[in-house]
């Protein structure tokens, strides 16, 4: 039944699913979780939910933005790596257009953006957030050993937050959930595995390592601009766990510290990809104006969002055909149950922080919370249409309130 249905799902329906989720996705990566699983598990029933929260669970192991690895993996699931690409291209290339083309018009702008409206478009992140952390509860923490994890998740998380500790909760939880789920029978397991990698994905895990150390010998050898550029981008993007935000200093250290862009424009760029919908990762786009080249500045703009997306694609083309495998393991089942849970409390702290603080500061955030809430839980109007809406609403609030 759910192969029939992936069959009949096109590539141009995959190609403007994830391309509407790109000009509507705002608020980061834990929001990309929600949006996405309101669209495709909820709403077009293209994957179920414990499908989806593996991926999530997965791509949060993966260096790179687990969002666009999470919709990688959807595109994946359902047409292969044609699925795959399109999936990124939809999703990654309205705000990477966006900031490649109005970053530094939207600094100049940037006082006569209405407050009100940003104000709009937090609102329906918290409500969305929400919903997934909610629906997802549902659906993995089915006994009281999960929701400890969870909370235990959350607490350190909130206390404690940093990228690192992300990690740690996820393997420790892994270990908990493969003690504590030791003696519970899994009758639905394939007793009998055999490991076997397809060329193309063994192609893939290999070209990651073979650009991740030739890269910066290439470089050197020729020493070429665009070649040192390639392999800055690659390896910031193969390095990287954590998510968007966790790149920007290291994009900040490798480029502004050493006087290739100004730090002005460095921070104008960085707030332009704050106000937009998509994948923060799409930043680079921005910086790849301002490189002094001898190329054409939009390609050398598109080099650079290639590149720093690249390695993601790579490991998400690799690991997946080798886990679909993996995880009929009762090992890795009786493990993922604990991370999953894991996952959840991930989101709580998120959530809380950065989500709640930074998007429930005065009443009008309240007021304009209640409206997304009775929005999406009690009406049937489509996700891309409430964001327009709380969008318009918050800058109508703004006018007004006084």
């Amino acid at each position: 039944m759910e192969a029939k249905k992936k069959n009949n799902i096109t590539s141009t329906e995959i190609f403007l699913s994830f391309f509407l989720l790109g000009l509507t996705s705002f608020g980061g990566p834990i929001a990309h979780i929600g949006y996405f699983r309101n669209i495709f598990v909820k709403q077009k029933k293209w994957l179920d939910e414990k499908t989806y929260i593996d991926f999530v669970s997965l791509c949060n192991f993966l260096p790179g933005p687990s969002s666009s690895q999470v919709g990688m993996s959807i595109g994946y699931h359902i047409k292969g790596i044609n699925g795959s690409l399109l999936a990124w291209l939809g999703f990654t290339f309205p705000s990477a257009i966006i900031l490649m083309f109005f970053g530094y018009t939207i600094l100049n702008l940037e006082n006569s953006i209405s407050y009100g409206l940003l104000q709009g478009l937090k609102a329906i992140v918290v409500v969305i957030v929400l919903q997934a952390i909610l629906g997802m509860s549902k659906n993995i923490l089915k006994d009281y050993i999960g929701f400890i994890i969870a909370t235990l998740t959350t607490v350190i998380l909130i206390f404690f937050p940093s990228s690192l500790n992300q990690f740690l909760c996820l393997i420790f939880s892994g270990f908990l959930g493969l003690v504590i789920y030791k003696n519970e029978k899994q009758s639905d397991i394939k007793k009998t595995f055999q490991l076997k990698i397809k060329l193309l994905s063994f192609l893939a895990l290999f070209l990651f390592f073979f650009l991740l150390f030739l890269l910066p010998f290439l470089s050197e050898f020729f020493n070429s601009n665009i070649l040192d550029l390639a392999s800055s981008f690659f390896r910031i993007g193969s390095l990287v766990f954590g998510g968007g935000h966790v790149v920007l200093p290291l994009l900040q250290e490798e480029f502004v510290s050493s006087g290739m862009i100004e730090k002005d424009i460095f921070l104008a760029g960085y707030g332009a990809a704050q106000a937009i919908p998509g994948p923060l990762f799409t930043f680079s786009s921005f910086l790849g104006i301002f490189f002094k080249n001898e190329f054409n500045v939009f390609f050398i703009s598109l080099v650079c969002l290639f590149f720093i997306f690249l390695p993601s694609f790579l490991l998400v083309i690799g690991i997946l055909p080798i886990w679909q495998e993996l995880k009929k393991i009762d090992v890795i089942i009786r493990a993922f149950k604990g991370i999953n849970a894991s996952v959840i409390g991930l989101l709580v702290a998120a959530f809380y922080n950065p989500i709640i603080l930074s998007s429930l500061r005065v009443i009008e955030d309240l007021v304009l919370i209640i409206i997304a809430f009775i929005v999406l839980f009690f009406t049937k109007i489509p996700q891309w249409l409430a964001v327009l809406i709380l969008s318009i609403g918050g800058w109508g609030i703004s006018l007004f309130w006084t």
